[in-house]
């Protein structure tokens, strides 16, 4: 009998924080905006002048953006009730502060740089990235799934990657940039192209490869933290978790929740096809059709094609949205996120935020009435809880 392999250490460099159970959680980045102009403000330090901050609320590395984090919930209704809660808190303290907010991926008419916010890691990141830094008026969702072990957190990882257009193009909701329709369904994720860390990520094999290519980055200075890694789907060793970070914002409470459940019923779909080695997925393709795909969903969103074979043949992203819902449905019945995919499926397939902007600015001409339709679509949304 031959001797039995041993277990491969972990690596004495990072550690992955297991989860044992599929948890999930999310982050939402908001804007602040000034109650006059509806333009953007550096709003965040006189909001945590009279709130400090929280674990649940957080500033960014721009003054004119707050962040909410949820807690680790057990299934999609604990989520949303959650973050229900902590979007009407914000809310009512950015009120009392003078500060108005929503969200989308981009504010549509800000032109002026943002100012940082005045902490040791944000203001290390603006001496790092400069010009850039100020101008980095994007606003996304990110969400975050318990994974078993790093190994299986990097295997999903591979597995998800053909998926991101899909998330991207659903989530789209920046087509105007500092005042012009840019034609793009997403412009904040062209707008992060420009960065070094931003975009598809890599594929690793093993935690052990994971971790060896982090310790080479930061002996590098390019990381100091995983956190450094910008990526639209990265591991977060700390939480133990998978997190997706290629979604623009969604204006509403709601369309943030419905994202979230298509996330994390897809992730927990894969999970299992890796687990039992079997599966009905998107295979992963060469570097050059991932970047294809991301670029044509930032750009034409659900009117993209999706290129799905090495030879560069492609199909309309919509029909390969249809197609994952229907592989999706017995998971999320499992789960209890059905409902979610339904309205999904009803509302942001066929309603996304970026056609609704550029709708509602044809017919007014002002970029001010929109960010104004922003603000109230959340206020009535708050109210109606």
């Amino acid at each position: 009998m031959l001797p039995r392999k041993p277990e491969p250490e972990a690596h004495p460099y990072i550690e992955f924080k297991a989860c044992p159970e599929t948890t999930l959680g999310i982050e939402i980045e908001f804007q602040l905006l000034d109650p006059v102009t509806l333009d953007l403000t550096d709003g965040i330090s006189p909001l945590l002048d009279n709130y400090p901050e929280t674990p649940e609320i957080k500033p960014e590395l721009t003054q004119c953006s707050v962040e909410i984090n949820s807690k680790v919930c057990a299934n999609i209704r604990e989520l949303e009730a959650d973050v229900i809660s902590l979007v009407k808190t914000l809310k009512g303290r950015c009120e009392s502060s003078g500060i108005i907010l929503c969200t989308a991926g981009a504010h549509p008419f800000c032109r002026h740089p943002a100012g940082i916010t005045p902490l040791p890691r944000y203001l290390a990141i603006e001496q790092k990235m400069a010009y850039l830094a100020r101008r980095l008026k994007t606003f996304a969702l990110h969400v975050h799934v318990g994974m078993p072990s790093g190994d299986a957190a990097l295997a999903v990882m591979t597995l998800l990657k053909p998926y991101l257009p899909i998330l991207l193009a659903l989530s789209a909701s920046s087509p105007f940039w500092e005042g012009e329709d840019t034609n793009f369904a997403s412009f904040r994720q062209r707008f992060l192209a420009i960065f070094r860390d931003y975009g598809v990520p890599p594929s690793f094999s093993a935690w052990h490869d994971f971790a060896e290519f982090f310790k080479n980055t930061r002996t590098a200075g390019l990381s100091a933290i995983c956190r450094d890694l910008h990526w639209d789907l990265r591991p977060s060793p700390g939480f133990g978790t998978l997190e997706v970070r290629v979604m623009d914002a969604l204006p509403t409470v709601r369309e943030n929740i419905l994202m979230a459940a298509l996330t994390y019923t897809l992730i927990v779909y894969l999970l299992r096809c890796h687990e039992q080695k079997a599966g009905d997925h998107l295979q992963p393709r060469p570097w050059w059709m991932e970047k294809m795909n991301s670029f044509n969903a930032s750009y034409q969103g659900l009117e993209a094609d999706y290129i799905f074979d090495d030879q560069g043949r492609n199909r309309p992203i919509k029909a390969v949205i249809q197609e994952t819902l229907q592989k999706l449905a017995p998971t999320a019945r499992e789960l209890g996120t059905a409902e979610y995919l339904q309205q999904l499926d009803s509302h942001l397939v066929r309603h996304p935020s970026y056609l609704r902007q550029r709708r509602l600015f044809l017919e007014t001409g002002s970029l001010r009435s929109l960010v104004a339709t922003l603000v109230k679509d959340l206020e009535q949304e708050l109210a109606s809880y």
